[in-house]
Parts: C-alpha cells; structure tokens; sequence
C-alpha cells in the first residue's frame, strides 16, 4: 500500500509537468523582432534617382538598354549568325525577343576561333512579355559576337545589338559602377571542388517593379570567372525565365535588365562555380509601373549589321 501511494504521487508530480501554465504579459517596449524575419523584398537604392534625376549617370543608366535599336529576324532550329565587333569598342548591348512565343538563344562572345569570353544561355516562356537585355564589358580587340537559336524551328526571335561610340561607353562603364557600389550586394559563394552545390540566393520582387537590374560582379572579392544560374519564378518554384551565365566576373561585370511584370516575382541566383569562385550580386529596381518609358538614344551609336 505504500508503495501503491508512492506511485500515484509520482505520477501526479510528472503530469504536473505538463500542466499548461499561465500566460505572463510582455510589456510592449520590451517585445523585439523575430531575428530570423525573412526579408519580403529587394531594398529599393536611393542613390539612384531615375530618368528624373539631375544627375547625367542616371540619365545614362535609364537610356543604356534601348529597345528600339535595328533588330534581325532569326528562325528557330539553331540558326546562328555573327558580329564583328569594332576593335576599339568596350562596350556592347543587345535586346532579344520574340513574338511571344518562348525565346530559346544562346549568346556568346569569341576572342578568336577557340577562346570564348562570356556566354549565356536563354529560356523564357514568353519573349514578348519577357524579352531581355543585357550590357557587356569587355578589353579592346578584335571579338565576334555569335547568336544562336537553340529551340525548334517554330521558335524564332529577333535581335539587335548596339556598340556606344567613345563617350557613350565612358557613360555607361559608370552607370554600371554606381549601381554597383551604391547599391546593397549579396555574396554568392561557389560549391564544391567538383564543381556545383554553390549557394543559393533569393531575390522577392516588389509587385510594381516592372523590371529589375542585375550586376553579377567577382570585382571585391577575389576577381574570379563568374558561372552562375539565374532563375525567375513567378509562383511556388515556377521557373519562368532562366540564364545559364558565363563571364570573365573580374573585368567583365555582367549587367542586365529582367522583366517582371505582374506580382508574385522571385529571382534566384545559383552559383555554378567551384568554392574558389564567389562573387557579389547586385539586384534593384528598374523602371517602376506607371512611369513613362525613359529610353531613348541620346547619343548616336554605332550599329553593328
């Protein structure tokens, strides 16, 4: 019997354990912020003021992407056609669409037969709401720019390509480095020794930011080639556009312009490179809804047919 009573007050003890117990009320000026928050949006850059700026880099910045620059049709069914690029150029930007069919191109840039200095490869569901652009750095030479479609022959597009003269390039080389240094940057780190498994970086697009700017940069930290993969998604890992990227990353910072029109807009950046690899991605609005298109050819350039 006393045994039997040791027992019951035993189990009355533990169960106590797991009375549910009074709420105790935090004052208000006490409560902080959940450390783990996740960040719901890109940070808008103050320091870029827009095509209303009085500054002449953001004037050049909203005009460094034309859009109505000569374009040349090219069926599907991997066609490729070439570009001589001036000697003394630096500095290239292309636009690509289709009709609004998917947009399937690969994209690269040659030093000679057999030396490739930048490529990247396109998929987009829809080029016509999703068309893309891009502005590339590179040393003076002799370089070809090669285009190549990579889907079916029901899948055609259309490209142009513009080369600035002497000052426009000037321009724009310091557009590109005050988005970058004036802007938040996020490290991507590469994977293994092997290759792949590099991080992976989230980017959530406000709803009325009709396109985004990209600046994928090894410029800080280590000046190494830069592979990366570069995923939209608009919905639960709905990939919407993809960009298999490719670039030198030291002298050749790759900037270009997303589409994201609509709402529920993530980008995800992948690094494909190995550990010793990492670079700095830069991602901030573009052109916001509503406002009235900025782009426009201040300067002649020179086209490249």
């Amino acid at each position: 019997m006393k045994f039997c009573a040791f027992l019951c007050a035993a189990m009355m003890a533990s169960a106590s354990a797991f009375a549910p117990t009074s709420k105790v009320q935090i004052p208000t000026h006490e409560k902080t912020a959940s450390t783990t928050a996740l960040n719901q949006a890109i940070d808008y850059n103050p320091n870029l003021g827009g095509p209303n700026s009085a500054d002449p880099v953001d004037r050049t910045l909203m005009s460094m992407f034309p859009t109505d620059i000569p374009m040349r049709k090219m069926q599907g069914g991997g066609t490729v056609r070439t570009w001589d690029i001036p000697p003394e150029a630096e500095r290239l930007s292309y636009y690509i669409r289709t009709n609004g069919r998917p947009l399937k191109a690969l994209v690269e840039l040659w030093v000679g037969p057999i030396r490739r200095i930048h490529s990247v490869n396109i998929e987009s569901e829809d080029g016509d709401m999703t068309p893309f652009r891009a502005m590339l750095k590179f040393k003076p030479g002799t370089k070809t720019l090669k285009i190549s479609t990579t889907g079916s022959h029901e899948f055609p597009l259309e490209f142009g390509a513009e080369v600035p003269n002497a000052q426009r390039m000037q321009d724009t080389w310091a557009a590109t480095q005050k988005v970058f240094d004036t802007s938040p940057k996020t490290t991507v780190q590469g994977g293994s020794t092997e290759g792949g498994g590099g991080s992976v970086r989230y980017f959530n697009i406000p709803d009325d930011v009709e396109t985004t700017q990209m600046v994928l940069w090894s410029r800080d930290i280590g000046k190494r080639t830069v592979k990366a993969k570069i995923e939209v998604l608009q919905g639960p890992n709905s990939v919407r556009q993809l960009y298999d990227l490719h670039c030198g990353g030291s002298t050749q910072p790759y900037h270009c312009i997303i589409p994201t029109p609509g709402t529920g807009w993530t980008i995800r950046v992948i690094a494909t490179n190995y550990m010793e690899f990492p670079f700095h991605a830069v991602v901030t609005p573009f052109e916001l809804a509503g406002e009235v298109d900025s782009y426009a050819n201040q300067q002649g350039p020179l086209w490249m047919n």
